[in-house]
């Protein structure tokens, strides 16, 4: 059976860095996607839907077309965030595939295994053509089931205390990663081991 697999995107650095905002232009073109919205940015973003009950995210990703929504959740965020994953498994299995943005995740997740619904998504849901964008200020906060499974690695600037965990979890030098600029970051693949060093650029 030939599959189109998506791929796992770790991105991890200091807040203000420029996380959202390239995961935001890798997913400009996005036909279909999902963010996990808990500080309400992706929602004021040009092209995204603010989406605020479960009935609402179930009603937009039963729609097999275009479809970019942005889950600003209120109550239990760690329930809420397991029910907009499986509201991500269920459209990649039996509507469309899809991108899905999980931002926050030190918030809603653990650093042991990845829980529930957004376990089920780092483990079985590239296979389903899912990309997933998992972002974190913390990974050493987050879980580990997204690290290991990573296509690719974006990291941004890093605080002193959790450089050693990024380099130890990505394959960086230390010293590398205390070379990094305000919105420079590295693209590393954890399979060829090819980084890259980039920089976002802003139009005045």
């Amino acid at each position: 059976m030939k599959t189109v697999d998506g791929r796992l995107y770790v991105v991890s650095g200091a807040s203000r860095c420029g996380k959202s905002t390239q995961v935001a232009r890798m997913t400009k073109n996005s036909r279909r996607a999902v963010a996990w919205d808990p500080e309400a940015q992706w929602c004021e973003l040009p092209g995204w839907r603010k989406v605020t009950t479960r009935k609402e995210l179930l009603a937009a990703i039963q729609t097999p077309g275009h479809m970019r929504v942005a889950y600003v959740a209120g109550g239990d965020l760690k329930e809420e965030f397991d029910f907009c994953c499986g509201c991500v498994w269920y459209a990649a299995r039996h509507v469309a595939p899809l991108d899905y943005v999980a931002e926050e995740l030190a918030d809603v997740s653990t650093p042991s295994k990845a829980p529930g619904n957004w376990g089920i998504l780092v483990r079985r849901g590239l296979k389903r053509g899912i990309n997933i964008y998992a972002i974190s200020q913390r990974w050493s906060e987050a879980d580990k089931t997204a690290m290991g499974n990573a296509s690719y690695y974006i990291v941004f600037t890093t605080r002193p205390k959790d450089i050693k965990y990024v380099a130890n979890s990505t394959g960086l030098d230390i010293e590398e990663l205390k070379t990094l600029a305000p919105f420079q970051f590295f693209m590393v693949d954890p399979v060829t081991h090819e980084i890259t060093k980039k920089k976002l650029t802003f139009s005045r």
